[in-house]
């Protein structure tokens, strides 16, 4: 185990810990965005300085991108993204799903992922070119090759009051798989991907620190992850489709030609941004 997966797991456990501390507790809510949808605690912010602290602290030369703290840019080829609590409105409900997300990019790409589930004491790790696995066991994705024997899963943007984005495609989707999920944690999500508990997952209206150790964590259990376009995937383009492989290119024809996809593109572009 590599010095960058050592210090992750460090990181996230520590964060973990007071994930465990506030959980169930009254917490200091607050919003960000226009819509007041997007919640943000003292828990964020807590989780957030201390996964900080011990990975400047390891690694000071080191690029930090934060949820909670932004960009802070040091000019390395080396750059940490953390979600320190993925799945704040679930936490704050206290619905027991969300964790902690770190990830180590190497010139853009992700080298080392940790997704940690505080409450289960569930972690999830990842290097490139060795494998992924689960509180040390071995992951793999499923081999799951039909629809309607499949579990997915997805999430709509906090814009979905505004654009109704995802409700088309949820409705397809609930008509002709086994069985879809909506559960509000984009980094639990990939990782339950990654261990064949799901076996897809899609969304727009992501950001980097959602996506960036979950990609991994597919990628090395045997999965594929491309853009909701079928392009090579891209953190800041904000969309993923994520599979165990067999089912890539079912789901990205129905999502395709979906009406959801084709006014999302008409509207937002790519990337997300309006025209």
């Amino acid at each position: 185990m590599s010095s960058f997966l050592k210090t992750a797991i460090q990181a996230a456990r520590a964060a973990g810990k007071i994930h465990r501390q506030f959980y169930g507790k009254a917490l200091n809510i607050q919003y960000k965005g226009r819509n007041n949808l997007n919640l943000v605690t003292q828990v964020d912010k807590l989780s957030e300085k201390k996964i900080l602290a011990i990975l400047k602290k390891k690694f000071p030369t080191h690029d930090l991108l934060g949820e909670e703290s932004g960009l802070q840019d040091n000019n390395s080829p080396y750059a940490w993204v953390v979600d320190p609590l993925d799945g704040t409105t679930n936490f704050a409900h206290a619905y027991p799903f969300f964790c902690v997300s770190i990830a180590l990019l190497h010139r853009g790409q992700p080298l080392v992922a940790v997704v940690y589930d505080a409450l289960r004491d569930e972690c999830f790790t990842a290097e490139k070119g060795k494998g992924a696995f689960l509180n040390g066991k071995r992951l793999r994705v499923s081999k799951v090759k039909d629809l309607e024997k499949s579990l997915l899963c997805t999430g709509f943007a906090y814009m979905v009051r505004e654009t109704h984005y995802n409700l088309d495609n949820f409705a397809k989707f609930v008509l002709t798989a086994q069985g879809v999920r909506r559960d509000g944690s984009a980094a639990m999500n990939l990782a339950y991907v990654a261990a064949g508990r799901l076996d897809g997952f899609w969304e727009r209206g992501i950001q980097a620190w959602d996506m960036a150790a979950g990609v991994l964590l597919i990628r090395e259990a045997g999965g594929k992850v491309t853009d909701l376009t079928g392009k090579p995937y891209d953190l800041f383009k904000q969309n993923a489709l994520a599979t165990n492989g067999p089912l890539h290119s079912t789901l990205f024809k129905i999502l395709s030609k979906g009406k959801d996809e084709k006014n999302w593109l008409r509207k937002f572009g790519p990337t997300g941004v309006p025209h």
